[in-house]
């Protein structure tokens, strides 16, 4: 196990246990489920998510019920993270279900946070 270099602690390269069984499992996910895991990683609530998706708070609370059993996690918060961490290692990461969250992007998901399309002289 390589160590780090200005500390010497043993750097750990995979991901934690729960994540990596996690990613494991997404191919569980219906599509529609990979939607709402995808929208909890960018952050969104139930209402929200209902808002986008068209559909009923309760329906989205019963799809995230799903996400945690089929994923095995504990939280709405694990599993925003595990989808965060995991939309991040689709550039880098071979193990990532090959198009799993193709389907449920967003137009507009390429522009910066920070861009409000103005000139922005300082």
């Amino acid at each position: 196990m390589p160590a780090c270099p200005s500390c010497g602690a043993s750097l750990r390269p995979e991901l934690p246990q729960p994540l990596a069984a996690a990613l494991l499992l997404t191919r569980t996910l219906t599509p529609r489920e990979r939607t709402v895991f995808r929208l909890l990683g960018l952050g969104y609530d139930n209402r929200s998510i209902a808002r986008e998706l068209k559909i009923s708070e309760r329906t989205v609370k019963r799809y995230v019920t799903a996400i945690l059993t089929k994923l095995k996690l504990r939280s709405r918060l694990q599993a925003g993270l595990s989808a965060l961490i995991f939309s991040w290692a689709t550039a880098t990461d071979a193990s990532w279900p090959e198009g799993l969250m193709d389907s449920a992007r967003a137009a507009g998901d390429d522009v910066a946070a920070y861009d409000t399309g103005g000139d922005h002289d300082l």
